[in-house]
């Protein structure tokens, strides 16, 4: 009778998905109708709000430039994201799986999703909240701190002579900066500018950068040449210098910043799927479809990117993080647009106070740079551990 461990190293069998892998003659595919649908929508929305009148999604959030934008990036998203997901429930089953596996992907991953959801649900329910200078610098909840000139929500303590101590109360449970703005508020209202810039760049740099690395790896010659070359000259100008320009010129904008920081940004991430597909191209299996007539197209979608998701999936979060930052740092520098509020702004907030010190009103900085990092961190974590849960070669 055979053992435990011979049964178990029986040959399997891997199951195939043969609707996936059959060709298409259909152009109305579920993804293209998907996208064509929110794209009428959303051009439906543009002119009702050109022509007609101003288009508010949610309470007063009134629809600015770079929320047309991420909402085109959201369409995108879902289209060629939610979309195939749900029509192969085997390998979403099996990416959640993985996910459930690992703690640390797991929490790094809730930890997204929560950044998430404050951004785009939490932000424009809750509102903007009035000016209150009255209660500037109300300390968080079991913290006190020396009253100046302002009003204490909490109890008031007596210090020594006519020193008096604001104690923090839950009105406001994190405290508030030098506006009296509660700093709950510009932590939702970082979080969805953090949500802006990773959905931009989801929908539109990594898919640039993947079909350049893509074309490069697979057409090969001139084509090579000249998209590297590209590539080459593209890293060498750097981003925050050519956002100053435009800051000159038209103002400070986050779009603008999208468009300049993430345009110039995914160079590595092509020159990485370019090696991978210069790798995979050599393999046994693209070789014999390739001498079968298999189109590129097909070699790419096929065989070339699921296999290259070990390499793409890290670059990808690692791109998302050094995004995050350098919106972050803009801001913290003051070039970023005041009525938009960053995680970055509000550090630089709680770093130039007066009449107290930086160190009295710890708070506003530290709240959000925690936050920040925290953010940052669960990107590289979750990069780390998708890499596996996407990488078909790794499917029990």
């Amino acid at each position: 009778m055979p053992s435990m461990d011979e049964s178990d190293e029986r040959p399997r069998f891997q199951r195939v998905e043969w609707a996936e892998i059959a060709p298409r003659r259909r152009r109305a595919t579920p993804e293209r109708v998907t996208f064509a649908l929110g794209v009428t929508v959303l051009l439906t929305l543009v002119l009702y709000d050109t022509y007609v009148a101003h288009v508010y999604l949610v309470g007063s959030w009134e629809v600015t430039p770079v929320d047309w934008a991420v909402m085109l990036g959201g369409i995108c998203l879902a289209a060629y994201g939610v979309v195939p997901a749900l029509r192969r429930p085997r390998s979403t089953r099996r990416i959640f799986r993985a996910i459930r596996a690992q703690t640390t992907l797991l929490g790094s991953v809730a930890t997204l999703g929560f950044v998430a959801v404050l951004g785009l649900v939490a932000a424009p329910v809750l509102g903007e909240p009035s000016l209150t200078f009255n209660y500037a610098y109300q300390p968080p909840v079991g913290f006190t701190v020396q009253i100046y000139n302002t009003g204490c929500l909490g109890e008031v303590l007596q210090g020594p002579g006519i020193t008096r101590y604001c104690r923090g109360s839950l009105y406001y449970p994190l405290g508030t900066n030098y506006r009296g703005q509660p700093l709950d508020y510009l932590l939702i209202s970082g979080a969805r500018t953090a949500v802006y810039v990773v959905a931009f760049t989801a929908a539109f740099i990594v898919p640039l950068a993947t079909a350049v690395g893509v074309a490069a790896g697979l057409r090969g010659g001139r084509v090579d040449d000249f998209l590297m070359a590209y590539v080459d000259v593209q890293v060498s100008v750097p981003a925050l210098f050519l956002y100053f320009v435009g800051y000159m010129y038209f103002g400070p904008s986050l779009l603008l910043l999208l468009a300049t920081f993430g345009l110039l940004s995914w160079g590595g991430i092509a020159r990485l799927v370019r090696s991978e597909v210069l790798q995979c191209r050599e393999d046994g299996y693209v070789r014999l479809a390739r001498s079968l007539g298999a189109s590129d197209r097909y070699l790419a979608t096929r065989h070339v990117l699921p296999n290259v998701t070990n390499t793409l999936v890290p670059a990808v979060f690692h791109l998302f993080a050094i995004l995050v930052v350098a919106e972050a740092g803009v801001a913290f520098l003051g070039f970023s647009d005041i009525e938009r509020h960053s995680w970055g702004s509000t550090i630089a907030e709680g770093l130039s106070t007066d009449p107290m010190y930086p160190h009295e009103v710890w708070w506003v900085s530290t709240v959000p740079a925690l936050a920040l990092a925290a953010t940052v961190v669960a990107f590289k974590l979750a990069g780390d551990g998708l890499r596996d849960a996407f990488d078909p070669r790794t499917e029990n």
